[in-house]
Parts: C-alpha cells; sequence; structure tokens
C-alpha cells in the first residue's frame, strides 16, 4: 500500500539517533522519505492575492481582516502602539485576553491591509508601519 511503519523517525529524537547509527553503516542511505520539512514561516502573510483564494467566503476574500478584528486590534494600538507585552496585559482593552503572539498577528495582518480594505480609523501611533500609508507619510510632513 505503500505506507511506512516509522515515517517520523526523522524528527524524534529516538528515530533520529537510529537513522544516525544507521547511516554511519550503510552510507548510502539517504533521506528523501521525510514526513515533514520546516521552512521559515514569515511573521505576517502576504495579502497579495487573497482575494483568489477558493473556497473562501466572499468577506473573506473581500476584507482579510474583518470589521470586528478591525476595530478590537485599532482600540489595541492607539492605546498602546507596538507594545504588544503591554497590550495583553490591559485586560480592559484586550477583553478577549489575546496572547501577545495573537496580538502581535493580528497587527500584522491590519498592517497589510490596502486602502479599500480598511473600515477604521489608523491610530497615529502606528500610521507609519501602514502599507497603505506608506506614500503619505512624505506628504502629510
Amino acid at each position: 500500500m505503500g505506507l511506512q511503519s516509522s515515517v517520523n523517525s526523522a524528527i524524534d529524537a529516538r528515530g533520529a539517533l537510529a537513522l544516525a547509527a544507521a547511516q554511519e553503516k550503510d552510507p548510502n542511505l539517504c533521506n528523501e522519505k521525510k514526513a515533514i520539512e520546516l521552512f521559515d514561516i514569515p511573521e505576517s502573510d502576504n495579502m497579495n492575492g487573497i482575494t483568489n483564494l477558493p473556497g473562501k467566503t466572499f468577506a473573506q476574500r473581500k476584507l482579510p481582516v474583518s470589521v470586528e478584528e478591525q476595530k478590537y486590534i485599532g482600540k489595541c494600538l492607539a492605546k498602546h502602539g507596538e507594545n504588544y507585552r503591554s497590550m495583553m496585559r490591559d485586560i480592559k482593552t484586550n477583553d478577549m485576553q489575546y496572547t501577545d503572539a495573537q496580538l502581535k498577528k493580528m497587527a500584522a495582518r491590519f498592517f497589510l491591509l490596502g486602502k479599500d480594505q480598511i473600515r477604521v480609523d489608523i491610530p497615529e501611533k502606528v500610521r507609519h508601519l501602514m502599507a497603505c500609508c506608506k506614500g503619505e507619510e512624505g506628504r502629510n510632513n
């Protein structure tokens, strides 16, 4: 059937030791069949092409960050700026009690929104980080 009995041997500790010992005995043994390969994952997603994803609802294709999430992260960013640790600890503003990593990811997605996707006012503390406002910095100053 093509199933392997030890597909995770390349990634768990005991399997890695056994694989290293087997490779010492037989140098021709290669690692072609790995269960997973790890890649660097970017901190935020690239929003280009999000409108062409099949299987997404109209709202998800139109707005990668929902209006509710935009209001939520906008309120948090307006109060704390880029300090995600203090944003996480402020339970009045962060009433959903998101972690600092969740808030950072939500903010990163918010920063990548285009002018046609933003439905809330952009906080002044983070206006310089917005992708849609990069060209306007010289005009406002």
